[in-house]
């Protein structure tokens, strides 16, 4: 993107911006034989030095703002990114084109990064909080059921006729016998199979 292509740096241009200047090809030399001169703050003692010399004051040279890279680096262009936009005026001159153009490029760039790193930052708060709540919300969900299913248990054992088989009657409810206790011979009875039922907690055991 940038081969054959010299710059200047100035030294409060971020790393990454140096970084991709020279994977893109681009070599590095003195600002007077530089094709580009990048800066990030236009009060830097070493960009200050450049605004005061007789080249810039003969406007032989320009400084850029080094966003410029970054917004190269998204678009993965040179041509598309208008560089006039980049220009870095200095510092004592900033207000008067802010009254013309309102905010510099690279100032309404940063907002819109810090505003999306808030935004991600809040997005991430609101997936942490909402997990908790689900979270939340089964465990109270696991407590009531557990509660209520031992509640019912508990009921279901405490009835007489939670051991009852369906179609018997509890000996609760059977007439009592004042009379005198015989052994029962089933033969005189005419029965082959006396048939009865224990109930033993929930299960029912038949014997013969």
């Amino acid at each position: 993107m940038f081969r054959c292509k010299t710059a200047w740096f100035s030294n409060s241009v971020p790393e990454d911006h140096l970084d991709f200047w020279m994977q893109e090809g681009g070599s590095i030399t003195g600002w007077r034989e530089a094709d580009y001169l990048f800066s990030a703050d236009a009060t830097c003692p070493d960009t200050k030095r450049i605004f005061e010399s007789k080249d810039y004051i003969w406007n032989k040279v320009t400084v850029l703002h080094s966003l410029f890279l970054s917004t190269c680096e998204k678009r993965q262009s040179v041509k598309s990114v208008c560089i006039g936009h980049y220009v870095l005026p200095p510092a004592s001159v900033q207000d008067e084109v802010r009254k013309v153009v309102g905010r510099l490029i690279w100032e309404r760039e940063d907002e819109e990064t810090a505003a999306q790193d808030q935004q991600k930052t809040l997005s991430l708060s609101e997936v942490e909080h909402s997990e908790e709540e689900v979270r939340g919300s089964i465990c109270e969900a696991s407590d009531t059921d557990s509660s209520e299913s031992e509640a019912l248990l508990w009921e279901h054992l405490k009835s007489p006729v939670g051991c009852m088989a369906p179609g018997y009657v509890s000996i609760e409810n059977l007439p009592k016998y004042s009379g005198d206790l015989h052994d029962v011979h089933p033969v005189l009875f005419r029965c082959s199979k006396c048939k009865g039922y224990l109930c033993l907690g929930p299960k029912y055991h038949k014997t013969h």
